[in-house]
C-alpha cells in the first residue's frame, strides 16, 4: 500500500483502543511501525529497487529486527519503560499494519528473507485503494471530534476492512474460476491463471492466462458479463530475449516481473528491447510501472540498461 495508508492504519490502530491504555508511546510504535519498513527507499535505487524495496525489512526476519529497534528508540518517550511491550506493540502494527497490507496487493513482498527471495502477493487490492485509506481516515478524524467514541471508530475502521478483504478473496477466487472456464471454452492451454486487482475498480479483476507462448488477457467483472480472453505476445523475438538476458539487469527484471512482454524495434542499426510488466496498466494517464529498456549494438552488445525510461 501507500505511506498514507500504512499512517493512517497504524493511527487508527492506536486508536482502537492502545493509545488509551499505554499512552503516547503506543501511537508512536504503531504509526512508526505501520511506515518504518519502507525505510528501504532510502536504498533502492534504479532497476536494482525491483530487489531491494519490499526486501528484508519487509520479511518476518526484517519485523523483528526494526521491532526491536523501534521498542527501545520509544523509552524515553513517556512513562513505560517495559521494552518487550513496546517492541511487541510495534512488531504488531509492522505485521498487520505495513507486512500483511503489502501481502495483499499485487506488487508482493521478500516474506522469508533472507531463506528465499520468494516474493508471494495475494491479489486481492491494487497497491492505492481508496476503499481502505478513506474509512481509516474517517475514523481517525471522527475520532479526534468524538474523542470518547474513538476506540469504536478504530474498531469499526477495522471490522470494515476484515469484511473489505474477504469479500475481495471471495471475488478473487470466483475471478480464477471464471478465467478456467473460460480458457477451456476457447481452447486456451493453461499453464497458470491470475486474477489481479485493478487500479481503483474493486469491482472487477484483469485476467491472466499463461499458456507458453501467449498472455491471454480478460476481464472479469462480477456483474456476470462473458469473459473474453485475447493473446498479448510474450517476446516478440526469441534471439532478442537470450541476447537481453546476459544483462544482470535484465535477469533481476524477469525475476520480478510477473507478466513480462518483449517488444523490439531498430533506430539507427541500434536494437531497442522493451520490457513491460502487464501487472501494471498505465494509471490517471500515466505510462505504466517497471519498465525497462535495453539498447544493443550493431555488434550485438548490451551498450544500455534503462529502467522507467
Amino acid at each position: 500500500m501507500d505511506p498514507l495508508t500504512h499512517g493512517l492504519i497504524g493511527g487508527a490502530m492506536a486508536q482502537a483502543g492502545f493509545r488509551q491504555r499505554w499512552g503516547r508511546q503506543a501511537t508512536l510504535a504503531m504509526v512508526g511501525g505501520a511506515l518504518l519498513p519502507d525505510v528501504d527507499i532510502f536504498w533502492s535505487r534504479g532497476v536494482w529497487a525491483l530487489e531491494t524495496h519490499r526486501g528484508i525489512t519487509h520479511s518476518l526476519v526484517g519485523a523483528l529486527g526494526l521491532a526491536a529497534a523501534l521498542g527501545a528508540v520509544l523509552l524515553p518517550f513517556g512513562r513505560e519503560k517495559r521494552w518487550p511491550l513496546l517492541a511487541g506493540l510495534s512488531l504488531l502494527a509492522i505485521l498487520s499494519g505495513h507486512l500483511f497490507m503489502d501481502l495483499v496487493n499485487n506488487y508482493g513482498i521478500q516474506l522469508f528473507l533472507p531463506f528465499s527471495r520468494a516474493r508471494p502477493a495475494l491479489d486481492l487490492v491494487f497497491i492505492l485503494d481508496p476503499l481502505i485509506t478513506l474509512p481509516m481516515l474517517a475514523a481517525l478524524v471522527g475520532g479526534a471530534v468524538w474523542r470518547a467514541r474513538a476506540a469504536r471508530l478504530g474498531q469499526a475502521a477495522f471490522a470494515w476492512l476484515a469484511v473489505y478483504l474477504v469479500a475481495l478473496a471471495l471475488s478473487h477466487g470466483a475471478a480464477v474460476a471464471d478465467l478456467r472456464r473460460a480458457a477451456q471454452a476457447q481452447g486456451v492451454r493453461t499453464l497458470a491463471v491470475s486474477a489481479l486487482p485493478e487500479p481503483l475498480n474493486p469491482l472487477s479483476w484483469a485476467g491472466f492466462v499463461d499458456d507458453g507462448r501467449y498472455y491471454w488477457r480478460g476481464r472479469v467483472s462480477p456483474l456476470g458479463a462473458p469473459v473474453v480472453l485475447r493473446p498479448v505476445l510474450k517476446a516478440s523475438s526469441a534471439d532478442a530475449a537470450a541476447l537481453a538476458a546476459r544483462s544482470p539487469e535484465v535477469q533481476l527484471y524477469l525475476w520480478f516481473a510477473r507478466f513480462p512482454t518483449l517488444i523490439e524495434r531498430v533506430e539507427g542499426g541500434r536494437r531497442i528491447l522493451d520490457y513491460t510488466d502487464l501487472r501494471f496498466p498505465p494509471l490517471l494517464g500515466r505510462r505504466s510501472f517497471a519498465r525497462l529498456r535495453v539498447v544493443v549494438s550493431p555488434e550485438g552488445a548490451v551498450e544500455r540498461v534503462l529502467f522507467d525510461p
